[in-house]
């Protein structure tokens, strides 16, 4: 997904101010958790981005609805609010989250497979990508995804390693077309 000049901005902007208040874990955390509550209440994007609420009511609201969260976290939602671009928070939290797993040196993978992988199989896995990846933590994200037949479809970082068998036939196809 193309992400905006202004998610872009904010996430990296969000994250060298994390840093130098030394609060990286914290800011992911709460980000992580504000991203959720927003989502799961669609109505509060609906009055984050109604242009007839003053900046005033909208901080209010946001201060009394994120109390106990970072500071630079509800200043953000703020920010978004403010210029009624709530709804690419989740924007923001992707770059904030690539740049903080750089830092870390941590990859988020998303591995999809015909059938919920073992605990055993996800250790493996996860031994080869840190290998691969030359980093010292990886978090795997397991969904199932029954159409692809077999093998499994990798993706971290904006790539995409897809051994399915499904990508397979679907190649075979396209071959014997061109035939």
């Amino acid at each position: 997904m193309k992400r905006t000049v202004l998610a872009n901005k904010i996430g990296k902007t969000l994250f060298n101010v994390a840093k130098e208040h030394n609060e990286v874990s914290l800011v992911d955390n709460d980000l992580t958790a504000c991203l959720e509550a927003i989502n799961t209440e669609a109505s509060f994007i609906t009055l984050m981005n109604n242009p007839n609420i003053k900046k005033e009511t909208k901080c209010q609201i946001i201060d009394k609805a994120f109390k106990g969260v970072s500071k630079h976290v509800v200043n953000v939602i703020k920010i978004l609010a403010n210029n009624l671009k709530i709804n690419i928070i989740s924007e923001v939290v992707e770059v904030y989250k690539e740049i903080s797993n750089i830092f870390s040196n941590k990859a988020l993978v998303k591995v999809e497979s015909v059938y919920n992988l073992s605990t055993e199989e996800l250790e493996k896995l996860s031994g080869t990508i840190k290998d691969k990846l030359n980093v010292e933590n990886v978090e795997i994200k397991n969904e199932v995804d029954k159409s692809l037949i077999g093998g499994l479809k990798i993706s971290y970082n904006g790539k995409i390693i897809d051994t399915s068998i499904k990508t397979r036939i679907n190649e075979i196809k396209r071959k014997m077309l061109n035939i």
